[in-house]
Order: C-alpha cells, then sequence, then structure tokens
C-alpha cells in the first residue's frame, strides 16, 4: 500500500508500505477513504518536534472495516467508521463511564495516512 512517511521537517514522501494485518483477534484492518492533517502532524512537519527515523504519518480517518479479528463484535466488514487519534475499546471502566479518550487500553493511531489502517 502506499502512505505518507516524514523524513525530516518539510519532507514528506508517499511511500510503499507493508499492508496491514490482522496481529490480534481485537484488530480490524480499515480501508481509509478520506484522513486529515491535524495539528500533532505539524509539529514536527514544521521542525518544532524531533522526527528521529523516518515513520509514517496521520492518526485521524475515516473508512471502511476491510476485515476483524475473532473477538471484535461492535464492527463488522463493510461497516462505515471514524476514527481518532486513540482506539478505545469501549469496555472499561474509563469508556463505560463516557471517557473513550482515556480508554485504559488505548492504543494511539499512525499510519493513517495510508490506504489501509490497524486499528
Amino acid at each position: 500500500m502506499r502512505g505518507a512517511v516524514i523524513h525530516a521537517p518539510g519532507d514528506v514522501r508517499f511511500e510503499n508500505l507493508a499492508d496491514p494485518k490482522i496481529l490480534q483477534s481485537t484488530d480490524a484492518v480499515i480501508r481509509t477513504v478520506a484522513t486529515c492533517v491535524c495539528g500533532s502532524d505539524l509539529w514536527p512537519y514544521r521542525g518544532a518536534e524531533p522526527i528521529g527515523d523516518p515513520h509514517p504519518m496521520g492518526h485521524e480517518y475515516v473508512g471502511i472495516v476491510e476485515e476483524t479479528g475473532s473477538e471484535v463484535t461492535n464492527v463488522k466488514p463493510g461497516q462505515f467508521v471514524v476514527g481518532s487519534f486513540a482506539t478505545s475499546d469501549n469496555t472499561c471502566a474509563n469508556c463505560l463511564g463516557g471517557w473513550q479518550s482515556n480508554c485504559l487500553h488505548r492504543e494511539f493511531m499512525s499510519t493513517c495516512q495510508a490506504d489501509y489502517v490497524r486499528m
């Protein structure tokens, strides 16, 4: 798949990346329909945050579920989804209390400016 990779301030390239795969039974693979650039993406682009090694960019997206792991019950292939900078499991105490942005099991997203993303 193709995805945006930041190499240095002002240096973003579209490169071939490995296709995401289901790694855990709670994963889903999403085909991105649209992604956005947010302020967090711009800090390293402007040189205000260190980049280190080149890495894929993006953490906000909308897309279509392509595949799900065996334990995924809230979404199914073909469903349209909206994603944010972090995942939430909707099962922990914080999620059940309405604080999905502070999920105890959250994982921060990256690589969303690409054809597919694993969440």
